[in-house]
């Protein structure tokens, strides 16, 4: 047998698993909409908590959005201040004054290893309510948003998530971001349609609600509090593996999160690296999807090699990159109908371009390389043989105070 039929048989089991696991991300999407939602007698009390970095320019904007939540029960919003520099401190003493609903807690510990995770268990040690939402300091959130995300905790369910999409105030965003927000919006979609399966595998934390009883349960995010990043899909994971409590995604248009997309293309690299780094710490069968799909996005990269050297393989090739823009436009046009978000769908064709090339790269460079986040450089993964430091073979998260490696550029 030649190389070429092997790669071609390759292509071909990996094709055929991704259509499978694409049908049964769609599946999972339509049974999203099943989900029941409850009207409360006596509404559970909430804690939204936020950290909160340097954001000065935006956290007023997010304050006033959650100041106007329209939630029949009892909620406070708890911001934590880690370590900044701007006049954050100043804007949370000010609303602090102003509005009994918001009290705020200051971080001085410097470098922890995880700081988003660090400044959420901060706030979670203070918050009073039964309910803990989770988001970000930059995030603006429909009048409705918190009494949505709670109508779906019935009796048994213990986390509830829900989508975030990228948004711009201008409504002037460039090309690559408006791909970036589909791509963004496709990470809910699947996340949503496997948890319509049944499977935690991923959420969003700036979009996420628990019973405080849940995070006290399972000592909140112990066991991966090294990762710099994964407070959402780590910590529902493990609640998915250690209790018996079920995760459902809510699909209620009042439950959409806008947050801002990051400005530059090499921010961009920095957060999907960031985002990526946590890969090692999914549990096997997650790995096994995740790697496996690298593997088949790598094998892609071949198809153009092949055709040139064997034209005779081009209608195999060809059919095999049809089978995969279908199962992509499936799982793509599923999503957007539920959440309606059909008005992204003129960008799918560079949207597919683009997430083919990229996700095998971001994927392998957040496990790799070194990024930036919130004016400090981390490495996330060594392993063995491959980082300068070979003797480690640990996934702690690393600061680099005052490294500034050549990356992103």
């Amino acid at each position: 047998m030649t190389i070429t039929a092997i790669l071609l048989a390759f292509v071909g089991v990996f094709a055929s698993a991704y259509g499978v696991a694409a049908f049964l991300f769609a599946i999972g999407l339509w049974k999203t909409r099943k989900a029941l939602r409850r009207d409360f007698k006596q509404w559970p009390s909430v804690s939204v908590v936020l950290p909160a970095r340097n954001e000065a320019e935006v956290l007023e904007r997010t304050i006033r959005s959650l100041l106007a939540q329209d939630y029949p029960g009892e909620y406070e919003i708890v911001v934590v201040d880690d370590r900044s520099s701007d006049a954050t401190p100043a804007i949370l003493a000010h609303h602090a004054r102003e509005h009994a609903k918001l009290r705020f807690r200051r971080i001085t510990e410097p470098n922890p290893p995880s700081p988003k995770k660090h400044a959420l268990a901060k706030g979670i040690e203070i918050a009073r309510g039964e309910i803990i939402c989770t988001t970000d300091a930059d995030c603006v959130f429909h009048p409705l948003w918190l009494r949505g995300m709670i109508s779906y905790f019935d009796d048994s369910v213990g986390v509830v998530a829900g989508l975030t999409r990228f948004k711009v105030a201008s409504g002037r965003e460039p090309l690559w971001q408006k791909v970036q927000n589909l791509d963004f919006m496709l990470q809910g979609y699947l996340a949503a349609g496997a948890i319509g399966m049944g499977i935690t595998s991923s959420c969003n934390g700036s979009n996420l609600a628990y019973r405080r009883t849940v995070y006290d349960s399972i000592v909140g995010f112990s066991g991966f509090a090294d990762e710099v990043s994964g407070d959402d899909v780590l910590f529902a994971q493990k609640i998915s593996q250690t209790t018996g409590w079920k995760t459902v995604y809510a699909s209620a248009l009042e439950t959409i999160v806008d947050s801002l997309p990051v400005p530059t293309l090499r921010e961009l690299f920095h957060q999907r690296f960031r985002w990526a780094s946590k890969g090692l710490a999914y549990r096997n069968s997650m790995k096994f999807l995740l790697f496996g799909l690298y593997f088949f996005y790598m094998l892609l990269f071949s198809v153009p090699i092949v055709a040139l050297l064997d034209p005779s393989t081009l209608p195999f090739l060809g059919m095999i990159a049809l089978w995969k823009l279908a199962w992509d436009w499936l799982v793509i046009y599923e999503g957007c109908r539920l959440f309606r978000q059909q008005d992204s769908l003129i960008h799918f064709i560079p949207f597919e371009i683009v997430h083919t090339i990229f996700t095998p790269l971001f994927g392998l460079g957040g496990l790799l390389l070194p990024y930036r986040w919130k004016g400090d450089w981390y490495r996330q993964a060594r392993l063995n043989g491959i980082l300068h430091n070979r003797k480690s073979s640990s996934r702690t998260a690393i600061p680099l105070q005052g490294v500034e490696p050549n990356c992103g550029k």
